[in-house]
């Protein structure tokens, strides 16, 4: 019912009925009160709709923010299994190439410990032989042969 309707209604006389302007009066201002909340309903519908439309605009946002947030947690995720991976990858190789490092240096250092060796080995073999050599030498300047040979020479100068 609205306001029109309720101002309009009709009402039937009775013998000693109620007054028809008493009635009216009050229905007309049953209508002001009606329109009033009428109006104050439409109000708060309105301001329902438009905080309806803020909290679905919120929602939206929150969907979005939280979307985000999981793509940047897989991305970050992601990024960091990459460098652990790229990490035990270049310590993985530095290991390799430690070893071939030792291994080299293992391998030269027995070269030069052979080579040393035979450094030593031919120094005393030098020093043996050079001995032997002076040695003979030694026993050559003291034998008698020379003491023969320089009489020799003497008696062919003094001819």
């Amino acid at each position: 019912m609205n306001r029109d309707e309720i101002i309009k209604k009709k009402f039937n006389t009775v013998y000693r009925g109620l007054d028809e302007q008493a009635v009216r009066q009050h229905l007309s201002s049953l209508a002001d009160i009606i329109d009033s909340k009428d109006e104050r309903i439409k109000q708060l519908e309105e301001m329902l709709n438009e905080r309806q439309e803020n909290l679905n605009s919120f929602k939206s946002v929150e969907t979005s923010i939280h979307e985000a947030i999981l793509s940047a947690t897989k991305a970050g995720d992601d990024i960091k299994l990459r460098a652990q991976n790229h990490g035990d990858s270049i310590i993985q190789k530095a290991e390799i190439e430690a070893e071939k490092i030792i291994e080299h240096a293992r391998n030269d250092a027995a070269k030069m410990t052979r080579y040393t060796e035979e450094l030593k080995n031919n120094a005393k073999i030098f020093r043996a032989r050079y001995k032997l050599l002076i040695q003979a030498q030694l026993d050559l300047i003291e034998t008698d042969d020379w003491e023969h040979l320089l009489k020799l020479d003497e008696e062919e100068t003094e001819k």
